[in-house]
């Protein structure tokens, strides 16, 4: 009995023992310590303490088991993932592919637009190149006659004028983009045309007033009288106001036939159409200027075009037949 007794106690004291190094050892190794004590009292013939269960190998082995189910359970989950994963792409590839074919054509209509822009930017790029390499026109052709364009400057600002809003006459650019011509850049030009007795008569009228250049149109009268042909000068009459001085004595022998352009019957309705720089001057500057011209011996008439109406081509009839100067009416140009 006391062999017992002494085995109780130092097992007691062991258990004492391994609760202090559980409680000293917290979180620790202390469960694999108990596992071992509980191990000892089986086999010395004592039950395990509650709560407490001794290692079975049976219970190790179903462990294992359901672990391996468990590990089984688990590849299934991950193989059903990746042929989701492998789904997806699809999807979203076949998605895109549906996308792509609906944007397709909103690019090529918008490849089209881009491609119509660049070609009309080339073509103008073209026509600015053209302009800007063109000579300027000082000479030209037009029904049988020779037309000299000496400048584009004019004192009247009329809305009928076949310049307003052209880049061309007839196919002619008369728009000088290197300022007026000299009397030989002229004559170079007249020397390009070749036979000159060709045409019927040379005549002063262009993009401008021809009264401006006084100087070289006279210049080029004699240059053009030796070649055998006659000369005329298409005007706005208002050469005297414009040079502030008489200028038709230094036409006389010079120009063979003046056309003045009346296109109205008074000042009242000149001045609104044609807009001269001088007011209500402009017009009875013209008037004045045809009567020079005649009194100094040189043939001159009016012009007015048909489109003003017939009251006011009879009014302008009147006007002419009260100065003795003869009235022409020609049409009006409506396409160059």
């Amino acid at each position: 009995m006391e062999e017992i007794k002494n085995k109780t106690e130092q097992s007691q004291n062991q258990q004492g023992g391994g609760r202090k190094r559980r409680r000293r050892h917290r979180g620790g190794h202390g469960g694999n310590n108990q596992n071992a004590q509980n191990n000892q009292n089986v086999q010395n013939g004592q039950k395990p303490q509650k709560g407490q269960a001794p290692q079975n190998q049976n219970q190790g082995k179903q462990g294992g088991q359901n672990n391996a189910v468990k590990g089984n359970a688990q590849p299934q989950k991950g193989q059903q993932n990746s042929q989701a994963a492998q789904k997806q792409p699809q999807q979203q590839a076949q998605q895109g592919g549906k996308k792509n074919k609906n944007k397709q054509p909103q690019q090529s209509q918008n490849q089209q637009v881009q491609q119509k822009q660049n070609q009309q930017s080339q073509q103008k790029q073209k026509q600015v190149k053209q302009e800007e390499n063109r000579k300027d026109t000082y000479l030209y052709t037009l029904d049988g006659n020779l037309y000299v364009n000496l400048t584009n400057k004019c004192s009247n600002g009329c809305d009928f004028c076949v310049r307003n809003e052209r880049t061309s006459y007839y196919g002619n650019y008369l728009w000088l983009r290197n300022g007026d011509p000299t009397v030989e850049k002229v004559i170079a030009a007249a020397n390009g045309f070749g036979d000159l007795t060709r045409f019927k008569e040379v005549v002063f009228c262009g993009f401008g007033e021809p009264t401006y250049k006084v100087a070289e149109m006279t210049a080029l009268c004699d240059f053009f009288h030796e070649k055998g042909l006659k000369t005329r000068l298409n005007t706005n009459g208002q050469g005297n106001l414009i040079n502030k001085r008489d200028i038709t004595p230094e036409l006389k022998g010079k120009i063979d036939f003046v056309n003045v352009s009346l296109n109205a019957s008074c000042v009242e309705k000149y001045q609104p159409i044609c807009r001269s720089q001088f007011g209500e001057a402009g017009f009875s500057g013209l008037v004045e200027f045809a009567k020079l011209c005649k009194r100094n011996g040189i043939d001159c008439r009016f012009s007015i075009v048909d489109c003003i109406g017939e009251t006011e081509v009879e009014a302008c009839k009147r006007l002419a037949q009260s100065v003795n100067i003869p009235l022409y009416v020609r049409s009006y140009i409506t396409d160059s």
